[in-house]
This record gives C-alpha cells, structure tokens and sequence, in this order.
C-alpha cells in the first residue's frame, strides 16, 4: 500500500493557518484602539448622509470636507461627552466633602419634615442613630461608596483622560472613514458578501436601521429630559439650571441611570445644606418625571423604528453597556438586531424549503 500523500492537505490546510495566524495578530495590535474605530465606525455610518452633502458644497474634495466634518463632530460631540465626565466626578468629589462637613456638625437628627416621611424617614434616622457613634466609620464607609461609584464611572467612560485619549483616536479614525468610506465599504460589503452570501445586505440594512433608531431616540430623549430637568432645577431655584439642564441631558445618554448621575448629588447637597424642601422636591421631580422620560421614550422609539420587541432592545442595551462600556449602547442592540435579522432570514428558508417539498411529494 502507498503511503498517504499529505502535501495537498497541506498545502490547503496552509493559507487557513496563515490567515488565523493574521487575523490573531491583528486583533492583538488592534485592541487597545478596537473602541475608538467603533466608535468612528458608528459616527461615520450614522452621518453618512450629511457627509455626502457637506462634500458637495465643498466642490468635491474629500479631504477638506473630512477635515470639516470631523472639527463639527469633536466641537458637538466629543467636547460636550469630556466636560459631562469631568463634571460628574467633580460631583462625587463635592458630595464627600458636603458629607464630611454635615457629620463635622455632630448632629445625627434628621429634620422633622425627613423624619415624618413614612418609612423613609424612620429607615435614615435609625441608619444615622446606629452609624454616627463611629464617625470615622462611617466617613470611610461614604468614602468607599464614593470610590466605588466612581470605579463604575471609569469603567463606562474610562476616566477623563482616558475618555480623551479614546475619543481624540475616534476622531482621526474618523477622518479616514469620511475620506475613504466608500472604498472601505465596498471592501468589507464583497467580504460579507463572499461568506455570507448575498444576505448580507439584509444584515447590513438592520444593522443600519438600529443605529440610527439608536441616535434618534438618543438625541430626542436627551432633549425632553434636559428641558424636564432644567424646568425642576428653575422652579426649586437650583443655581444655573440651563447648565445643570443640558448636563442632565447630556448624562441620559447613559440609559437607566445616567441622569441620576446629575441630578442625585444635587438632592443631596441641597438636603446636606440644610434646604431640605428643594432636596425632597427634586428627588420627587427626578424619580417621577426625569428618570422615567428616559425609561419610556428611548426604547419605545427604538422598537417603533426597528420593529424589534421592546424586551429585545432593553437587553441590548443594557447588556451591551457591561459588556463593552459606554459603545455598547450602539453595538449591543445591534448585535440583537442583526441576530434577529438572521434568525428570521433561516425560518423564512425553513419555511420556504417545507413549502417547496410539500407539493412534490403530493406529486410522488
């Protein structure tokens, strides 16, 4: 018997080694800015439209409509997302000291007015009673509530530094998406294309379509909840309430909570600053009118946009924002929206094959 011969398992074996070997490799030099093209990739995808009309009121240079695009983009986004995570840890640093200052005072009684909240009332007074005996404790425990909020903050934002360090390599990413974005789509659309087939323009359009649904309702909600917040801030005359307002807004770009972010250390300075009315009536207008516009607006215009059930889309976000940080907000969902998109695609087939095979067995 002759041996085997194993040179064409090989040599066809070979170009698939290779090519893992580079796509491992490239992913290690590409990981820490993995990100920022994401980030430029979803900006550039989401103002596509715009770009194409900046470009030709610029004669049809790409060079220098990138260039323009890009300095609104940093003058619109980016700025505004450095200043809201400066502000928000500047916030925390303010809120240990009102707290520090409050237990300096020596007083662990709650104003009558706190103390006749049911149950809320009770609950803060006995937690103060029990915990006032070891101050240095209990500052150190306030400490280590602040330290750990503010972990959470870094790890969805990455600090200020970081943050600035992500987004100033999004936006030079982003100048080479504007120029080149043709190209680079085409590129990528005939490699889906060669492995997926030609259902990859479904995969593509959902994938677009929740993208944008995504900054729609982004921008929308950002807006109702800045003029909410900021119409709080003016009737409980809380200083600079325009300001506070569009950083409220800008902070609802964080789902779920991100508003709390603004508007809980202002409760809570106004409440260690002896106004306790403004504190209690700012809690009110932040639990039942600013944290639910967000709640209810963002997914309910996401699922009207894309047609994905309301469930799916909270999952999305919430799951992509633990597992990718703040992009996760754009990638999670539409990570959901293009599975769903395959999903349908195989039951379709299913179905069509089941079609096609029932008749042509009633012929047999």
């Amino acid at each position: 018997m002759n041996p085997p011969n194993l040179a064409p398992r090989i040599q066809r074996l070979l170009p698939v080694v290779l090519i893992a070997g580079l796509i491992a490799l490239a992913y290690t030099v590409l990981s820490p800015f993995l990100v920022s093209i994401t980030w430029a990739g979803i900006l550039a995808y989401i103002t596509w439209p715009v770009f194409i009309r900046m470009r030709g009121w610029c004669g049809q240079r790409p060079n220098l409509t990138a260039f323009i695009a890009v300095l609104l983009m940093g003058a619109t986004i980016v700025f505004p997302m450095l200043w809201l995570v400066y502000l928000i840890e500047e916030e925390l640093v303010a809120g240990y000291a009102l707290a520090s200052a409050y237990l300096a005072k020596g007083d662990p009684t709650l104003p009558v007015a706190i103390q006749n909240i049911p149950w809320i009332g009770d609950f803060f007074q006995n937690w103060l009673a029990a915990h006032f005996e070891d101050t240095a404790g209990l500052k150190l425990h306030i400490a280590q509530w602040i330290a750990q909020e503010s972990n959470q903050i870094v790890l969805l934002f990455g600090g200020v530094g970081r943050t600035a360090a992500k987004l100033a390599f999004a936006l030079i990413t982003l100048f080479f998406f504007y120029r080149d974005g043709e190209y680079v789509f085409s590129q990528m659309r005939t490699a889906l294309q060669a492995a997926l087939g030609q259902r990859v323009d479904i995969y593509l359009t959902a994938a677009g379509n929740m993208s944008r649904a995504i900054v729609i309702s982004v921008i929308f909600a950002a807006l109702v909840q800045g003029l909410i917040a900021a119409l709080g801030y003016w009737i409980l005359d809380v200083n600079a309430p325009g300001l506070l307002g569009l950083a409220t807004g800008l902070a609802s770009v964080v789902p779920f909570f991100g508003t709390v972010l603004v508007w809980g250390p202002i409760c809570a300075g106004l409440m260690l600053e002896g106004h306790y009315l403004q504190g209690l009536g700012l809690i009110a207008w932040g639990v039942f009118l600013i944290h639910p516009a967000d709640n209810l607006i963002r997914p309910l215009l996401i699922s009207n946009a894309t047609s994905t059930p309301i469930l799916l889309v909270m999952f999305g976000v919430l799951g992509g924002l633990a597992a990718f940080g703040l992009v996760g907000l754009f990638v999670g969902p539409m990570i959901l929206a293009v599975g769903s998109a395959v999903w349908l695609e195989w039951t379709k087939s299913i179905a069509a094959s089941a079609a096609q095979a029932g008749p042509a067995s009633k012929g047999d």
